[in-house]
């Protein structure tokens, strides 16, 4: 049977006065087709084009959940009241900034049917009466996907309940989007959307026009000076807009601080500023009043300033998942930019101290298991809390797994959330030993990522070819347009080729899988302990092996 679908490409046609690129079109067709499909693209590459195609080519509603309002706003100006064909894009938003009218209307106009596509964030999806707005959904679109894995750059507990949502919907083709996403991360990305048979488009990680490097601090100075200057060196010597990343809000507001004492236009940008004054930050660096943007992590996500020039990292950052998709945001004009890694061995101890912070402890998950255990059928993660005797976030951690598990359901939204337990859970102490084994396993991965990070701040070999296996890409060095290579530290063994890709085993840690070699060095990811650097020789003694 013929479909009367319109084809991705003629809808392209129509919309834009340009060619999608194969990656692009690649996913539009399969999405199009009715098919689950995870596109990992790299920032700049267009990632909004291909549900916008694929959508219109569907007809209906297509649903883009989205993690940011600013991403959001974003997302509906590229495509509201846009041409298509003889009549206009019909978009709108959906989240806590609207007005109660502007709210109203929305829904009113989603239950007639009228609008193309919604953006939204995943946690108004808990709200009943959006919901039973929301009909006739063809596409269901999770933007930013890696925030839905517990191996991304910030795990979202709002996002675990998407298969709730897809189902209600009458399970529509799931289109899932991200820049950064290593294999593991895009398995993981595809169990936790309930995605079938998933296309995975991946496109070309390599961005050739951005400069890698590493400057190296002067450790006979105080840290977080020894950091600094070698910041202001780096920007003196470099062009901008430049953004810098910084591990902590307080290195944030010093390092602008200090960055206008030596004449740049520089400010901060963290989550501990309200959301008025990053507005105004993001409003000022768009705008061109601003040289540099010290930031945490907190900036840059869907942000489109094609020509930021230089990306510099004061220090070692939590993984490369994150600090690929930061150098990502320059040079997206395609002309040459620059990201430059500051490192001092010392600022390795924030994100370690990070990442320890997440970890739960056994008394806490048995003392939260208990609480739910002893809790009526139905309790809000308030009541749970103050049950417990534990801190919130703790008590949300451990409910999360749960809800992963199949022992309970959530409902409702923030901390008014309620926690409705359908089963018995028997024996409690051993399924808080089983949450508690993998809380160990989360932290050994966490720790694992940290320390691939710091063997990349560390390399001599080819930065290009170093990342690019992290995110499972065969890249052949040199790249000549990176520290190392520039300063012939890359010898003729280090030059072989970077493959990754094929699965082992590893006689203690169980299955995993090869991302780089050499002849000195293995990079491999075990789901049991994370990414671990290993030496050839572990080939030859018969301890990792083919399988």
């Amino acid at each position: 049977m013929t479909s009367s679908r319109p084809n991705p490409t003629d809808v392209a046609g129509a919309l834009f006065d340009f060619a999608l690129r194969p990656s692009q079109v690649q996913a539009a067709d399969a999405v199009a087709a009715g098919q689950d499909t995870l596109a990992v693209l790299p920032t700049g590459s267009g990632k909004s084009a291909i549900y916008q195609v694929a959508g219109l080519a569907r007809g209906g509603l297509t649903l883009v959940i989205s993690p940011l309002i600013a991403l959001q706003r974003d997302q509906l100006r590229s495509i509201a009241g846009r041409p298509y064909g003889d009549r206009t894009i019909n978009a709108e938003l959906l989240n806590s900034s609207q007005k109660v009218h502007e709210r109203r209307e929305t829904l009113a106009r989603l239950e007639k049917g009228e609008l193309d596509f919604v953006f939204l964030g995943p946690e108004q999806l808990s709200n009943a009466e959006t919901r039973a707005a929301i009909t006739n959904v063809t596409l269901f679109v999770v933007d930013e996907a890696h925030l839905v894995s517990e191996w991304g750059q910030e795990f979202r507990p709002e996002y675990l309940r998407l298969t709730d949502a897809i189902a209600e919907f009458g399970r529509p083709p799931v289109l899932a989007l991200t820049a950064t996403a290593s294999p593991p991360v895009q398995a993981d990305i595809t169990r936790r959307l309930g995605m079938r048979d998933a296309q995975l488009v991946v496109a070309d990680f390599d961005r050739p026009n951005i400069s890698l490097s590493m400057r190296p601090t002067q450790p006979s100075k105080p840290e977080a000076r020894a950091v600094d200057d070698r910041c202001v060196d780096v920007l003196i010597q470099h062009d901008t807009p430049a953004l810098v990343y910084a591990l902590t809000h307080a290195r944030c507001e010093a390092l602008a601080d200090r960055l206008r004492l030596d004449a740049f236009r520089s400010a901060p940008y963290h989550g501990g500023m309200t959301a008025a004054a990053r507005a105004q930050v993001q409003d000022d660096f768009f705008a061109g009043k601003l040289d540099v943007v010290v930031a945490t992590s907190a900036f840059g996500m869907g942000i489109d300033k094609p020509d930021i020039r230089t990306v510099v990292h004061a220090g070692v950052p939590a993984s490369i998942d994150d600090y690929y998709q930061e150098i990502g945001r320059a040079g997206r004009d395609g002309e040459p930019a620059v990201a430059v890694l500051v490192h001092d061995p010392r600022t390795i101890r924030i994100p370690r101290l990070l990442a320890a912070r997440t970890h739960l402890g056994e008394e806490t998950v048995h003392l939260v298991v208990d609480a739910v255990e002893n809790s009526p059928r139905q309790a809000t993660l308030t009541e749970l809390t103050a049950s417990a005797g534990v801190p919130a976030h703790a008590v949300e951690r451990v409910v999360n797994e749960l809800v992963e598990l199949g022992f309970v359901g959530v409902t409702g939204s923030g901390h008014h959330r309620v926690v409705e337990c359908e089963q018995e859970l028997t024996p409690p102490a051993e399924l808080a030993d089983q949450l508690v084994d993998l809380d160990r396993r989360r932290q050994a991965v966490l720790t694992s990522r940290i320390e691939a990070a710091r063997g990349y701040a560390e390399s001599t070999r080819c930065r290009r070819a170093e990342l690019l296996a992290y995110f499972g890409e065969n890249y052949t060095p040199p790249c000549e347009n990176c520290d190392n290579d520039r300063a012939a530290h890359t010898t003729e063994h280090q030059r072989a080729d970077v493959s990754g890709g094929a699965p082992v085993h590893h006689r203690l840690w169980g299955d995993g899988q090869l991302l780089s070699q050499d002849e000195h060095e293995l990079l491999v990811y075990f789901p049991s302990v994370g990414y671990k650097h290993l030496t050839a020789s572990t080939i030859s003694s018969g301890i990792l092996q083919p399988r």
